[in-house]
């Protein structure tokens, strides 16, 4: 198993080398098509992390896939298994760990200035077909500060290259580093951010978190870490990154200023091209790096990817721990990235399944579209007991709950260009109607699971029985 406090990305690397989970590839590629390639072949097979060597026209090596496997995720964690997850999570986040600032930091080993920066020597990868730039903004931090309580934000945003040292910069206006923006620019004053790329696994995972407001990143990273997170002020700017970081970007965005995405399409984590947009930019003035820095980057799309364990599962924990205070009865859920939410729970009275519906969609920050409740016996780590569930236990009429024009997710693919941020959520009380069956007098209808003979028959031929 893995750890909790990973000193930097090298060490987790290191480990994961240790575990025969990383493949090499010395030979050159070129960026506009075979890092996307080997990536899609990897991702989908379940296959290592990569370590690309040496990338036509970039000047640095490149690491994808890092964790985008359950074990790889499981281990950046120093988390056994799925069904533990929730509960650590909750159990080491009880009391957040604010980081502690270091004067010295290997994230400022080497410095290139505004005169030098090229951003295609350093990340020059289009990560899918039709895409017309680079994004080297897959797997980046953008951190920011509220200008108003001085609290830092993280967040992962898609980033194009649009000139040597300017990024598109893709935050919704519902993220709290958007929001940020606003604020600055309400004021009329340019906004600064730094930018970090190559971070410890459990800094990279809750960079992507969907945290309520007010939740400095920074210190849920120090709590899951159960030690504090060192940190370093940034050269230029009155913001401070994690130390041990392989890249740090320093600059602003500027009130007003927006440019077009020049790519008419970018692979998203839905699976589908999303659309092009007009959008605030980031102008980079001072990069800081290690020395002999590696690049992180990720080829979006659906399970699996970066996005779908880190995004996905983590804001999944904070869902969890927020509709835990709010409802009783809950036992565990499982969400995708944004759309689907299941939830486990101990059913205990009439209508409970529609308010822990209502919970998800009201008090989380997941802007879940479809919300799945389950009974006990339903194991929502396996899709087939939920297919189960939803097949004998819902009658369509009585437990489907359609909810139209709730907030959604910029980027969903069900919904057209007029209506994007927009959706319809979908409830589904996929519990067993006890209370039916109890007030016409009737037996609720028993499972095959036969837990006594099953009992039975481990206890007599034990070892014999461990083909799983």
């Amino acid at each position: 198993m893995g750890k909790l406090n990973w000193y930097d990305m090298r060490e987790f690397l290191n480990f994961l080398e240790k575990q025969n989970d990383v493949l090499r590839i010395k030979e050159e590629v070129d960026p506009d098509w075979e890092v996307n390639g080997i990536n899609r072949i990897a991702l989908q097979e379940f296959g290592p992390c990569l370590i690309f060597e040496k990338i036509k026209g970039a000047d640095y090596p490149l690491v994808t896939n890092l964790i985008t496997t359950d074990n790889r995720f499981l281990w950046s964690l120093g988390i056994e298994k799925w069904s533990d997850f929730n509960d650590e999570w909750m159990r080491r986040t009880e009391k957040l760990i604010p980081p502690v600032t270091v004067k010295n930091a290997p994230c400022q080993e080497e410095i290139i200035e505004e005169k030098n920066i090229d951003l295609n020597k350093i990340c020059n990868v289009k990560w899918h077909e039709l895409d017309k730039r680079p994004f080297p903004g897959t797997l980046s931090i953008s951190i920011t500060k509220d200008p108003d309580t001085g609290g830092l934000n993280a967040g992962i945003y898609r980033m194009e290259t649009q000139g040597k040292n300017q990024l598109g910069w893709g935050a919704p206006e519902y993220t709290h580093g958007r929001q940020n923006y606003m604020k600055y620019e309400s004021m009329g004053k340019p906004m600064p951010m730094a930018v970090v790329t190559g971070v410890d696994p459990i800094t990279e995972i809750v960079g992507a978190t969907r945290t309520p407001p007010g939740v400095d990143e920074f210190e849920l990273a120090g709590a899951l870490r159960q030690a504090p997170l060192e940190m370093v002020k940034c050269k230029t700017i009155d913001i401070e990154v994690p130390a041990t970081a392989e890249w740090v970007f320093e600059g602003y965005l500027y009130p007003g200023a927006r440019e077009h995405e020049g790519t008419e399409w970018f692979g998203e984590y839905t699976g589908h091209y999303g659309e092009a947009r007009l959008l605030p930019y980031f102008v980079i003035k001072l990069i800081t790096h290690r020395k002999k820095p590696i690049y992180q980057g990720t080829r979006e799309q659906w399970f699996p990817s970066e996005s779908f364990y880190t995004n996905g599962r983590s804001s999944q924990a904070e869902a969890y721990r927020t509709i835990k205070k709010l409802v009783p009865g809950i036992i565990d859920m499982r969400c995708n990235v944004a759309y689907e939410a299941i939830v486990k729970i101990k059913k205990l009275f009439k209508g409970h399944p529609q308010q822990v519906i209502d919970a998800v969609w009201g008090s989380t920050y997941g802007r879940y579209k479809h919300v799945i409740v389950v009974d006990e016996d339903t194991d929502i780590w396996d899709y087939e007991s939920v297919h189960w569930a939803l097949s004998t236990r819902v009658k369509a009429d009585r437990d489907v709950t359609i909810a139209p024009r709730r907030a959604g997710q910029w980027l969903d693919p069900a919904s057209s260009l007029r209506e994007k941020g927009w959706q319809t959520g979908m409830g589904i009380d996929a519990t067993m109607p006890t209370e039916e069956y109890e007030f016409w007098g009737d037996k609720v209808p028993k499972t095959v699971d036969d837990p006594e003979t099953v009992a039975r028959t481990r206890a007599k031929w034990g070892a014999k029985l461990r083909w799983k």
